[in-house]
């Protein structure tokens, strides 16, 4: 079973400090997103083109996992959308500080290996 990496783009809003950004993701989204089988990074550029921009990285053990909580681009799974639905405020916060996860993404499934 190959794993999927889901990358999604995100910038932050205007007048929003990248400490005070990376502080709510450690302290309030990191200990929220928690599923089995779904893990979730906040990835900084460090070189090149996206350096000091955001990467919004969700791991999936498997197409099967990733396909069990997201069936198709768009839709969530009941148990995905209970799952989301309790971390809603957190969600609102993140909105108020960085752009949605869904505007510019795809998903890499791992080829060989």
């Amino acid at each position: 079973m190959a794993k999927v990496f889901g990358m999604h783009m995100i910038a932050l809003r205007p007048g929003v400090k990248a400490e005070d950004f990376e502080k709510f993701v450690m302290e309030e989204v990191y200990p929220t997103s928690t599923i089995e089988g779904w893990k979730n990074y906040l990835l900084k550029g460090d070189r090149g083109d996206r350096e000091g921009k955001y990467l919004w990285m969700s791991e999936f053990e498997s197409v099967e996992q990733r396909d069990r909580l997201f069936p198709s681009p768009g839709e969530m799974s009941e148990e995905a959308q209970q799952f989301l639905a309790a971390q809603a405020a957190v969600y609102e916060k993140w909105a108020t500080l960085a752009t949605p996860l869904d505007v510019i993404s795809t998903d890499y499934v791992v080829v060989g290996k």
